[in-house]
């Protein structure tokens, strides 16, 4: 195989490594789809036959990790921008989702893994809860291997009204998985990587959620869930039953949480728990609080994730911005009360920057390949333009988290391939994709047009509902009584 280098030079260079710092001037060697040094001075890579990157005085940077994307929703921009999490889930998730067809999942995916990289996002973990079909996973993963973005495909175990449907018992979902881990991801080490999306706990019999977790035991993939998404409520709960059950596991990735308990925060960190935190929709539909705090004190690293464009935007420099601010409010409120004014900030940008890359890479199992600008990592690097300001950053973290848009981000590299340069992705047929997207996006607003949307009434009966089945299915957790030493 030849060696293809590419030194990027002429920037900021942040590595996220705590052993190289920050380099005012530095540089970075790639060769393939590998970082093989960092200097601190461009100088030393003057004598390397490499293509050379002239970050022209940008930040240089890991790219983002985005721990929990919902692609398949990305043609319905903003559609959810005033609603509630019981609004978007009786209108738009379930309602919509069950509209969607294998083509449209397909146009979808890749308008969503386009989004991410053009906003430095070089990571996802795509949560494909809309596996109407076996051709709907199948299509999703294609657009994901099409876009070049690294990820986790998360297979979505949850199910809608797809008419006709493909699946009629949970077990033909379970062996549907089986069957996409051998054909698409027999390897543990590609740029894509197979995980599973549990049905929302509560949702299903206990039964069948123990099946799904055993399952991804089995195939030894990724596992996540949604979890204590919802304050006040029992849905999405069920960490006490899993618990009993020995079914959480390490490295299961739990999305939101912003209603657990304390006693549910020591399960998660007693198992060795991933949490991801999406600020912009927490916020807005009502989950609660984005559990930062909560996090650090149980000694779980925080990660980053967009969630869904339905809501807001798509990059994580929003949800860092978002998610730090918040957090700062909060903490200094606590002083507040005390009658005293802050006399420092705790949480810093770097705190954020850190869980943005290196927290998102630990969150989905590939700390060691990514998340910092470390010699023998893969080649996943930004540069942030600093040419739309009138001057240099004085503090170049702090406008990174602060200050930068996706507009700002000039240059990304994924798996040692450029994929945006000057700001405008390159190697893509991007009339082709978007032509594809309206078509499909057009086809789900005709099919949704005959949909009557539910009042607050209707939407705060079905949510009740759900809860009183959540009490059920939880309950079938002790149906043989209590396990021995629990």
């Amino acid at each position: 195989m030849s060696i293809n280098r590419t030194v990027v030079t002429g920037g900021y260079v942040i590595t996220m490594d705590d052993q190289l710092g920050d380099l005012p001037s530095g540089a970075v060697l790639m060769e393939n789809n590998r970082i093989v040094a960092v200097a601190a001075n461009a100088e030393e890579f003057a004598g390397v036959d490499a293509q050379v990157i002239d970050a022209d005085g940008g930040i240089v940077l890991p790219g983002m990790v985005d721990s929990h994307r919902h692609t398949w929703m990305s043609l319905l921009r903003s559609i959810s921008a005033d609603e509630s999490l019981p609004e978007f889930l009786v209108n738009t998730f379930y309602g919509l989702g069950a509209l969607v067809r294998a083509e449209d999942i397909g146009a979808a995916t890749m308008v969503g893994a386009l989004e991410a990289i053009d906003s430095g996002v070089t990571t996802i973990m795509d949560c494909c809860d809309c596996v109407n079909s076996p051709d709907h996973a199948t299509a999703a993963v294609a657009s994901l291997q099409a876009s070049g973005i690294r990820g986790v495909y998360a297979y979505g175990m949850q199910a809608y009204d797809f008419q006709p449907p493909a699946f009629t018992a949970h077990a033909q979902r379970l062996r549907d998985a089986e069957r996409l881990r051998k054909e698409a991801f027999s390897s543990n080490d590609s740029r894509l990587r197979m995980g599973m999306l549990l049905s929302d706990f509560g949702t299903i019999p206990f039964s069948e959620t123990a099946a799904e977790i055993r399952l991804c035991g089995d195939l030894d993939v990724l596992v996540a869930s949604h979890t204590g998404a919802a304050s006040t409520s029992i849905l999405l709960k069920g960490l006490r039953e899993l618990n009993d059950h020995s079914l959480l596991r390490p490295g299961h990735l739990h999305i939101h949480c912003n209603g657990l308990t304390y006693p549910e925060w020591q399960l998660l960190a007693a198992s060795g728990a991933k949490v991801s935190i999406s600020p912009e929709t927490e916020m807005q539909m009502g989950m609660g609080f984005p559990p930062f705090r909560a996090c650090l004190e149980y000694g779980i690293t925080p990660s980053f994730s967009t969630d869904i464009v339905c809501v807001g935007s798509g990059d994580l420099f929003s949800q860092m911005r978002l998610g730090l601010q918040f957090q700062r409010c909060i903490d200094n409120d606590c002083v507040h009360k005390k009658g005293h004014m802050p006399t420092r900030i705790d949480l810093g940008v770097r705190d954020a920057l850190k869980w943005a890359t290196h927290g998102g890479a630990e969150a989905l199992g590939l700390g060691s390949e990514i998340g910092s600008l470390t010699p023998g990592k893969k080649a996943d690097i930004i540069v942030v333009s600093q040419k739309r300001a009138f001057v240099p950053s004085s503090y170049p973290a702090g406008s990174v988290v602060l200050q930068t848009t996706a507009a700002d981000v000039d240059t990304v590299i994924v798996d040692g391939i450029i994929r945006k340069r000057n700001g405008k992705l390159v190697g893509y047929d991007l009339l082709t994709v978007r032509a594809r997207a309206l078509a499909a996006l057009e086809r789900i607003q005709t099919a949704a047009a005959s949909l009557q949307r539910k009042s607050p009434e209707e939407v705060g009966h079905w949510f009740y509902t759900g809860e009183r089945m959540a009490g059920v299915n939880f309950a079938g957790a002790y149906a043989s009584g209590v396990p021995v030493g629990k």
